[in-house]
């Protein structure tokens, strides 16, 4: 899908494959389609691809699985070492908000120790059975069929959040991480 190479990217990407990174991207792209969400996937080429020249923020996409919070890891450092002061926020898939929380306090735990870097909650997208909730609308229906009416909502909750930020930032003027320390 082509993205207009001015505008503000969010890049959403995953340590490994399997943990719901392209129905992330989907849902997020349908409940605010301002947003220019970039699906990287799990290979580091695409990703390096994907996050250059400048991006607004990355969302790194795991689960609760222990590989796929080391994927993680290893993906924020990754990212870290090519892109110093990129804005990175972990979303856990397919998990509760008390699990997720655990998840995201043990990369959060060594990102600290180990990179000295503080990487961003950007919440849990819970398993659900897939039935429309009350409250959800037309618009949400395409992403929704990848993942449940909870889930849907809460990456729209997600998705609603960004695109305030991003909204404030552009105006602000200073939207890409390059432009902040003046590299593009």
């Amino acid at each position: 899908m082509p993205h207009d190479p001015g505008a503000p990217r969010i890049i959403v990407a995953s340590g490994m494959s399997g943990t719901g990174v392209s129905s992330v991207s989907a849902c997020l792209q349908d409940a605010a389609p301002a947003l220019n969400v970039i699906d990287a996937g799990s290979r580091w080429a695409d990703i390096a691809e994907a996050c250059a020249p400048g991006f607004t923020r990355m969302i790194v996409v795991t689960t609760h699985d222990i590989i796929a919070i080391t994927s993680s890891y290893a993906l924020i450092k990754m990212v870290r070492d090519h892109f110093t002061d990129a804005p990175l926020e972990l979303l856990v898939n397919a998990s509760e908000e008390r699990d997720a929380l655990k998840t995201y306090e043990r990369i959060q735990v060594a990102c600290s120790h180990f990179l000295g870097e503080t990487v961003g909650y950007a919440g849990s997208v819970p398993t659900d059975s897939g039935e429309q909730e009350p409250g959800e609308n037309d618009a949400m229906k395409p992403a929704r069929a990848a993942l449940g009416a909870t889930a849907t909502m809460a990456i729209h909750n997600l998705a609603t959040r960004l695109d305030e930020e991003l909204e404030a930032t552009v105006l602000r003027g200073s939207w890409r991480h390059g432009e902040r320390r003046g590299v593009l």
